[in-house]
C-alpha cells in the first residue's frame, strides 16, 4: 500500500543517482589518498571519503525507508 511519505520514481531514481555519484567520489578520494605522500592532503581524503560514506548511508536509509513504504 502506498503511504503519503513515499517518493516518486523520478525522486527515487534522483537518489540511486546521487548514491552512484557518492561511491564514484568515495572510491576516487580512497584511491587519491592511497597515492598522496603529504600527510595533510592525505588526511583531508580521508576526510572527504569518511563524509561521503555518511552521505552514501543516508542516501541508502532513505532508498530504503521508500521501499518498506510500497509494501
Amino acid at each position: 500500500m502506498l503511504q503519503q511519505n513515499s517518493l516518486t520514481q523520478k525522486e527515487r531514481a534522483y537518489l540511486k543517482d546521487a548514491l552512484e555519484l557518492e561511491n564514484l567520489c568515495i572510491t576516487k578520494c580512497s584511491v587519491y589518498a592511497d597515492q598522496c605522500s603529504d600527510h595533510d592532503l592525505k588526511n583531508m581524503m580521508f576526510s572527504i571519503t569518511k563524509s561521503k560514506r555518511h552521505h552514501a548511508n543516508m542516501i541508502k536509509q532513505e532508498l530504503g525507508n521508500s521501499e518498506l513504504q510500497y509494501q
